[in-house]
């Protein structure tokens, strides 16, 4: 980011990364700060350490894992974004989770907190499992840790600049590593036929962050992957082309490829 993050802006977007009024207090009173990076440095400080009390204040705020948050708040959107699995709908994992879920309240008096995002459900209950073993302090300590996660990532998540409707991201399924270099173009259908809007090339993690207008309006739109520049040009798949519909204007779509010799395959990511 790079513009400065004034104490105003501060003011209205901390509670929602961690709710302790003490800690709020101490990143405002630090600004302004001329990065995200910064910011995010500052805020990690401050919560170091938390109090029981403040580690209680800022849990009320958050759901159980594996429910629903109830309202529209930032803070409500922001955890059923983090909840999302591609296993979340696993009705074993989650009577498996409720039951861990009322045995981890019985034992520690709190719910149980985790940094959902980047997790599967399954790694959700092998933690609940685990953090059931540990003594009051040493799970007081994760407890904490797992708030400076969330906070940290709440925030960077808030106040990134703005990035494009459109996002992409290569795997190479079969060698198990990103694929570099692909060229992608983003096209959109006007009814007499396909308009380019904007082309990139993946980088070294095999992503195109900029693929794009930050705004797009409804309706059809096309990614096509020039994949013959990473398979080679006797590839069985020299190009992939990926037509979806944006529905939700005000949302992101994330278009992953996974990608093989002689298979792909793609979905909605997030």
């Amino acid at each position: 980011m790079t513009t400065t993050i004034d104490a105003e802006t501060l003011r209205a977007v901390l509670p929602t990364a961690l709710a302790v009024p003490r800690w709020v207090d101490d990143v405002v009173a630090r600004a302004p700060y001329d990065t995200l990076d910064a910011l995010v440095g500052a805020a990690v400080a401050a919560a170091t350490p938390l109090s029981e009390a403040e580690i209680d204040q800022a849990l009320s705020h958050h759901p159980r894992i594996g429910e629903r948050p109830v309202g529209e708040g930032a803070s409500q959107q922001l955890s059923r974004r983090e909840q999302q699995a591609a296993d979340a709908d696993d009705a074993e994992l989650a009577t498996a989770i409720a039951a861990g879920n009322r045995a981890y309240e019985e034992r520690f008096g709190r719910v149980f907190l985790i940094r959902a995002a980047g997790r599967s459900r399954r790694d959700v209950l092998a933690e609940l499992e685990r953090r059931l073993g540990n003594p009051d302090e040493a799970e007081l300590a994760e407890v904490a840790e797992q708030l400076r996660q969330i906070a940290a990532l709440r925030l960077r998540t808030l106040l990134a600049t703005p990035r494009s409707r459109v996002t992409t991201h290569v795997l190479d399924t079969a060698a198990g590593r990103p694929a570099a270099g692909v060229p992608v173009h983003l096209d959109s259908w006007t009814g007499a036929g396909w308009q380019r809007l904007a082309s990139g090339v993946t980088d070294t993690d095999g992503r195109i962050a900029e693929l794009g207008p930050v705004d797009l309006d409804a309706g059809r739109y096309r990614l096509t992957f020039a994949t013959a520049a990473y398979l080679g040009p006797d590839a069985f798949f020299p190009e992939i082309l990926v037509v979806f519909a944006i529905a939700d204007p005000d949302a992101h779509y994330h278009v992953p490829l996974l990608l093989s010799p002689f298979g792909y395959s793609t979905y909605r990511g997030s």
